[in-house]
């Protein structure tokens, strides 16, 4: 029986964990074993905030993390949250649990007076988010890593995706529009 489990990214058991690096790694890298040195545990609580697990069988098949932090541009602050390690077990794809997840994440960035959500996804999937009311802005770059250390999701082959929740987003959304959002997240490196 599939069940659901939100978690605080701090709070997860271990075994939790090397599940979830473990789907990461068969869906991502195509390796049967967790690698710490190809996917590492996310440590910042200010910013990964929650996790939305589906469970099969005491094994991880489905992920979604969301990552929340405020952001300046263009001279206004906005609550930001974005999704992140979104990941499906290759055979339970195609049965909706990725979009399952979607939405009790979207429930969660609602519940927390978000002014939008923005984060980036191939290109190929850009329909899959568009459906849950994000909008593919096809002219904003999202800016990651660190000012010394910045890189560039067009640079990448990302797309950039983002809802707008607060009125006050509402009325600059032009602002968003054929514009860099800068992400500046510290030493780590995190693209959401």
């Amino acid at each position: 029986m599939i069940k659901l489990l939100q978690y605080p990214q701090t709070d997860y058991f271990d075994h939790l964990k090397k599940q979830i690096l473990l789907l990461q790694n068969i869906a991502w890298l195509s390796t049967s074993e967790p690698k710490a040195e190809n996917v590492s545990w996310p440590k910042d609580p200010k910013i990964h905030l929650t996790s939305f697990v589906l469970i099969d069988n005491s094994s991880a098949i489905s992920n979604v993390t969301v990552l929340g932090k405020n952001i300046t541009h263009k001279g206004r602050s906005y609550k930001t949250f974005g999704l992140s390690e979104v990941v499906t077990h290759p055979s339970y794809r195609k049965q909706v649990l990725g979009l399952q997840l979607i939405k009790e994440a979207t429930k969660f960035i609602e519940n927390n007076n978000p002014d939008i959500s923005i984060f980036t996804c191939e290109p190929s999937i850009v329909y899959f988010y568009t459906k849950e009311g994000w909008i593919h802005m096809e002219n904003t770059c999202t800016v990651g890593g660190t000012l010394d250390n910045a890189f560039r999701s067009d640079s990448l082959g990302l797309a950039t995706m983002m809802r707008f929740f607060s009125d006050k987003s509402k009325k600059h959304r032009q602002d968003f529009e054929h514009s860099d959002v800068y992400l500046e997240l510290g030493k780590k490196v995190v693209v959401i």
